[in-house]
């Protein structure tokens, strides 16, 4: 069966990005992200989001909005 390999590739930027892949696999997915620019721009996509994400959680949020944020909790049932 012939696997699609930007599927593949979809597949293991999540592991890519975490550091979790053997060696064999991210040489693999490097070998994918240098050849193909559609993959290419989906990493640097989801590495701008990380470390976005990083920056909005170092940021302390204020009393207010914690407070709203709490408010809009529902209890479990």
């Amino acid at each position: 069966m012939f696997e699609d390999p930007c599927q593949k590739c979809e597949e293991m930027l999540q592991p890519y990005l975490d550091r979790d892949l053997s060696e064999e696999e991210r040489a693999e997915a490097e070998t994918h992200l240098q050849s193909c620019s559609y993959c290419r721009k989906r990493y640097r996509f989801e590495e701008s989001l990380r470390r976005y994400v990083r920056q909005a959680v170092a940021e302390p949020m204020p009393a207010e909005l914690k407070q709203k944020l709490a408010d809009l909790r529902t209890p479990l049932l």
